[in-house]
């Protein structure tokens, strides 16, 4: 199976490398060409809990794309359609995995390909942090799911789990996909937004108790909306990831710290803002989960006011 990873980001950057290095063909499709060519003279430099390597990749643009049998998409939340569109146009036959942040993802791909059987979807626990381009560093042993987006695409879906496997990552294949992608969108809206207004990590709401005390708050109110939509919400799954990533992911930055500190805009809309709006279509009031929402969108407009000035 040959494997393009779409996006060239922390986790895209990692996937890829570490497929690289297991022997399967894999490229790395981005759109910054001068990051492409960074790469493809140099590598990918990845840190596994303190060992250090450096394997060759091919990066190119989708218009310079080989032809694969796979595309996992590692791209921000906002830009996965305009990605996904470009791709199916290129690779009409490639089967596509989404792994973001985020919420109706499967769903949004189902509608772009030929067959709902060829989407698997799910979500990844792994933590990445870039250095710089072709340079990503993870600690620990972090679980991914994935699950196909119809019946159908159960034995496709079996081989890539099988494939990331194989590369080192510990997946796991799973009937209810949905509740998997939740769980993590439950964790996410908590966490990310609160760290990225207070720019600070997992370990500062660990510190400071009342921190973490509100993230399990804006838990607990998408957790009504998911439970509201159907979907089976682990809560002490979702409040023991809190408590996990709080106690050990001390000094990581989520991706929303780091897209403001960048002067990037965020995910947010993918996650409060989808929780916000499933929440009025139910009756439900979520009212720390849309605070954070509106702050964050305030947060990502502060560059261009005070360059106007």
């Amino acid at each position: 199976m040959s494997v393009s990873i779409i996006g060239p980001g922390a986790l895209g950057t990692l996937f890829a490398a570490r497929i690289a290095k297991s022997g399967t063909p894999v490229q790395l499709i981005g759109r910054n060409q001068q990051a492409l060519d960074s790469i493809n003279a140099g590598g990918i430099t990845f840190e596994v809990d303190g060992e250090i390597d450096t394997i060759g990749v091919r990066a190119c643009s989708i218009e310079q794309a080989d032809t694969t049998d796979l595309c996992i998409f590692f791209t921000k939340a906002q830009d996965l359609m305009t990605a996904a569109k470009s791709v199916v146009r290129h690779m009409p036959s490639a089967h596509l995995v989404t792994m973001q942040n985020g919420l109706g993802h499967g769903q949004r791909l189902s509608a772009i390909v030929r067959a709902p059987s060829m989407v698997t979807h799910g979500v990844t626990m792994v933590p990445a942090d870039l250095r710089g381009v072709g340079n990503v560093e993870t600690h620990g042993q972090a679980k991914s799911w994935l699950g196909p987006f119809v019946q159908e695409g159960l034995s496709y879906t079996t081989e890539v789990v099988d494939l990331l496997c194989s590369a080192g990552f510990l997946v796991e294949l799973t009937n209810e996909p949905d509740v998997r992608i939740w769980n993590k969108a439950c964790f996410n809206v908590a966490m990310n937004g609160l760290c990225a207004l207070v720019d600070g990590s997992p370990g500062l709401l660990e510190e400071f108790a009342d921190g973490k005390q509100l993230a399990h708050e804006i838990a607990d109110e998408v957790i009504r909306v998911g439970l509201a939509e159907g979907v089976r919400v682990s809560a002490d799954d979702v409040h023991g990831l809190i408590d996990m990533a709080c106690a050990n992911h001390t000094y990581h930055k989520p991706s929303m710290v780091q897209d403001l500190q960048q002067s990037r805009l965020t995910e947010i809309d993918a996650l409060n803002g989808f929780v916000s709006e499933r929440a009025k279509q139910h009756g439900l009031l979520v009212p720390k989960t849309t605070m954070i929402y509106r702050l964050v969108k305030l947060r990502e407009r502060s560059p261009e006011f005070w360059v106007s000035q």
